[in-house]
């Protein structure tokens, strides 16, 4: 299924380029040795036929979906992935993206589905209790800078600004999770954001991973994509990402390679091949 998903995204307009780009090439080649071995390349109308069917074949092997694009930065030297898969089985750091009171509770609050609830449930085994301990004392740096929020109808009811990013280690994966707030969580518990607390976020997200990531790979989800209600679709979600990232790694050195994470079910939203053509733009 995901791969027809993929092979939608094509399209007959790349297919159609890349057919006449091949068998351009082939003519090019054939075209003048048949001047010099007249009867041994006099293929006639069949000859054509196999030409064009080679062509095709070659075009679709061009363009056979995949569920993997990357391209590098000249400088520094980083690597840029999009990639189709679970965010949770990478074997790398992660970055999570939660609003800005950190709320563990699932139910009305926090989606199991989402990417707070997996975590949870996948990396913290559903023990909210060692995730909040873990959260509060990372925190404790940016005390006095939260905010109390009595009105909050359920939750937790300390504030931190927009890009309040902490980090958390588990030593048995030794994998760390960067924990960035880029949602205002409202007292009737609705998710709002928009670009800028996204850009904020992601500035701080850098920063986390440039001091505490040691350069070691790093996937991020397209955070902002499901309840924050940030109002870009999909596709420029993860270009703003890759932006975001490239103009960071110009100043100083983040990591040596990320990641975006796309789930398969959001394949009806992306277009990997435009997606392709846009990162090779971007890192030149």
């Amino acid at each position: 299924m995901t791969y027809l998903k993929l092979l939608t995204k094509v399209g007959f307009k790349r297919l159609g380029i890349s057919f006449i780009s091949n068998f351009g090439l082939l003519w090019l080649l054939i075209e003048p040795a048949a001047l010099f071995f007249p009867e041994k390349l006099n293929f006639g109308w069949l000859g054509y036929l196999w030409l064009v069917l080679i062509s095709l074949i070659i075009a679709l092997i061009q363009r056979f979906p995949r569920l993997l694009i990357s391209s590098s930065l000249s400088s520094p030297d980083s690597q840029i992935e999009i990639k189709v898969g679970d965010l949770f089985k990478q074997k790398s750091h992660l970055v999570i993206g939660f609003n800005d009171v950190f709320d563990t509770e699932l139910g009305e609050i926090i989606k199991l589905s989402s990417i707070q609830g997996q975590f949870l449930s996948k990396v913290y085994n559903n023990d909210r209790i060692k995730l909040d301990t873990d959260i509060k004392i990372a925190l404790e740096k940016y005390e006095n800078q939260a905010i109390q929020e009595n009105d909050k109808a359920k939750g937790k009811v300390w504030r931190y600004p927009i890009g309040t990013t902490i980090t958390l280690y588990d030593s048995s994966s030794e994998q760390k999770y960067f924990l960035s707030a880029y949602g205002y969580m409202s007292n009737d518990l609705v998710i709002k954001s928009n670009s800028d607390y996204l850009w904020t976020a992601l500035h701080q997200i850098w920063e986390q991973i440039h001091s505490k990531g040691h350069g070691t790979h790093v996937s991020i989800p397209v955070i902002g994509s499901d309840l924050a209600r940030i109002g870009l679709s999909r596709m420029l979600l993860i270009k703003f990402i890759i932006i975001s990232f490239i103009m960071a790694s110009r100043e100083k050195f983040i990591t040596k390679k990320l990641t975006i994470m796309v789930y398969s079910q959001d394949l009806d939203y992306v277009d990997l091949y435009e997606l392709k053509e846009f990162l090779e733009s971007a890192c030149v």
